[in-house]
Formats: structure tokens, C-alpha cells, sequence
């Protein structure tokens, strides 16, 4: 009985060595194509995410476009009233604005100090450099 065993396990080895090449055959195959799997979902991953980048950019944008145009917008209420008060759509849009998170704080800041006095003027004469720092291409 034990001369049987010990004739199967020769047996088993022996049958091991001669599929080993075959299974290191059909591994390398798989991680070859797992590789081109893996490149052809790398670059539709890649282009998903470029497209989506692209959006949030143009979202980004808009928001930034929005805050010239209120400003400008405040600018022209300003000179076309002999006594000048901070407009309501411009006290709006500063309450509004922070709720997007991405606009950014140091506009924010510029749009409560008009709130609280400061010249409407003085983020005129920054708005294109505002435009050149924060608008994205």
C-alpha cells in the first residue's frame, strides 16, 4: 500500500512538471492581456476624467465671469445714482456666492468689504487682473 502511494506521488510530481510549462505559458498570456486590459481602461479613465476636469473648469469660469459682471453691474448702478446704495442683487449674490465651494474666499472678501463700505471701484480697476489670476484656460 505505501509502495502504491509513494508510485502516485512520483506519479503526481512527474505530472506536475510536465503541465508546469503550460501553466507558465497560459500565466504570462494572461498577465499580457490583463496588461492590455488594463492600458485600454487606463486611457478611457484618463479621458473620463480630462472631460469631467474640463467641466468643473468651465463651471469655474462661470463663476469667476459672474463675479466681473456683478461687479461691473454695481459699478454702473453706482454712477447712474446721485446717492448710492449697495443694490440688492449685489447683496444677494454675496449671500448666495459662498455656497460654491470652489469660488474663491479672497473674492468673497472683496465682495463684503463693498458691502461695508469700500469703493465699488477699487475691485474695478483689479478686474483684469482678477480675469488673468483666476479665470483657467
Amino acid at each position: 500500500m505505501i509502495e502504491q502511494l509513494k508510485s502516485k506521488l512520483k506519479e503526481l510530481a512527474d505530472r506536475k512538471k510536465e503541465l508546469q510549462p503550460k501553466l507558465d505559458e497560459i500565466s504570462t498570456k494572461r498577465k499580457e492581456e490583463i496588461q492590455v486590459v488594463n492600458t485600454k481602461y487606463d486611457h478611457l479613465l484618463y479621458d473620463l476624467n480630462y472631460n469631467v476636469q474640463k467641466i468643473v473648469d468651465e463651471f469655474y469660469n462661470d463663476l469667476i465671469k459672474s463675479f466681473v459682471e456683478i461687479v461691473s453691474r454695481e459699478f454702473d448702478a453706482k454712477r447712474s445714482q446721485e446717492i448710492y446704495e449697495v443694490t440688492k442683487e449685489f447683496k444677494t449674490y454675496r449671500k448666495l456666492i459662498p455656497e460654491f465651494e470652489m469660488f474663491p474666499k479672497e473674492l468673497i472678501q472683496k465682495l463684503h468689504d463693498v458691502i461695508n463700505g469700500h469703493p465699488i471701484e477699487e475691485i474695478v480697476y483689479e478686474l483684469e487682473e482678477i480675469e488673468k489670476k483666476y479665470l483657467k484656460s
